[in-house]
């Protein structure tokens, strides 16, 4: 068997779109309806830098699968991969790896889900770190009480101090991940001016302080512009570190989320941070899809 990538111009993308809908969407949205409009609107936006190939077995000729991918920034990503044989994986991986180059991509990434075995072939290489993993926790069954840290709404002062340090530690964050230092600076700094572009008073996210008997512990950031709540960032301030005030700080905002009637609430962990993972996995968090990457 000899593979080859062939690219599809013009190829639909609805497979894609009916892809992210089950594998991404339809958990972060509670409904296939909404699934649907985010799976679309995903599409929409990275339209014009996807590319579509059909994986052709030359001997004898013919489809064996198809690879959806999309240039971000360095970064050649794999959105999608179907293969009639997972046992393919590997030789495809290499072929990816191929076409990056040529591209001149710095980095190989892919978005792995824990129930796709063809996904897991392609990333079953050395080569791959894992940069993120996302992760989510149910919230329409029981959930335990938080007693000791009172989360209180951030005033303009502290959200002021907060933001500078969010930017520089996220970026770090990106780095520590695999992305060069500028791309993550520039990435930190453009994704929170999307998605912060009036502050502490931008609609459907939330800052809060966490405080223990009226001592400050830690921030909390937690979005609601989804059905499914997201904790952007959580961080415990250094004085208080392993007493516990960060499962403290998850556990009420689980219980504020909830109250504001979010079925889920998500969260995105870097893969080298293996200490907040099992945090999360100990909190009843279950992985939902992994970001790998490789350097070219």
């Amino acid at each position: 068997m000899v593979l080859s990538l062939q690219p599809v111009p013009g190829a639909p993308l609805d497979e894609l779109t009916a892809h992210l809908v089950v594998r991404r969407f339809l958990g972060e949205q509670g409904g296939a309806a909404r699934a649907r409009e985010a799976a679309d609107a995903m599409v929409g936006r990275i339209r014009e830098r996807t590319t579509v190939y059909d994986v052709v077995d030359g001997v004898p000729a013919g489809p064996v699968g198809r690879l959806w991918t999309v240039q971000q920034g360095e970064d050649r990503s794999v959105l999608h991969l179907r293969l009639d044989d997972a046992g393919l994986a590997p030789e495809v991986r290499v072929l990816v790896e191929d076409v990056a180059r040529a591209a001149g991509c710095g980095r190989l990434t892919a978005a792995i889900h824990p129930e796709d075995p063809v996904g897991q072939a392609f990333a079953d290489d050395p080569g791959f770190e894992t940069a993120a993993v996302q992760m989510r926790l149910d919230l329409t069954g029981d959930l335990p009480g938080e007693g000791a840290v009172v989360l209180e709404p951030m005033d303009q002062a502290a959200y002021a101090v907060w933001e500078a340090d969010e930017i520089e530690s996220y970026a770090e964050a990106r780095a520590k991940s695999g992305e060069s230092p500028e791309q993550a600076l520039r990435v930190s700094r453009e994704q929170h001016a999307e998605l912060l572009p009036h502050g502490l008073a931008t609609e459907h996210h939330a800052f809060f302080v966490g405080r223990v008997d009226g001592v400050q512990v830690g921030t909390l950031w937690v979005g609601t512009e989804r059905p499914m709540a997201f904790v952007y960032d959580v961080i415990v301030d250094e004085a208080h570190r392993r007493q516990g005030h960060g499962g403290g700080l998850m556990r009420a905002g689980a219980l504020w989320a909830r109250e504001r009637g979010s079925h889920a609430l998500g969260l995105n962990v870097f893969g080298y941070n293996h200490g907040a993972r099992a945090l999360y996995e100990g909190l009843g968090y279950e992985v939902v899809e992994l970001f790998v990457g490789k350097q070219l």
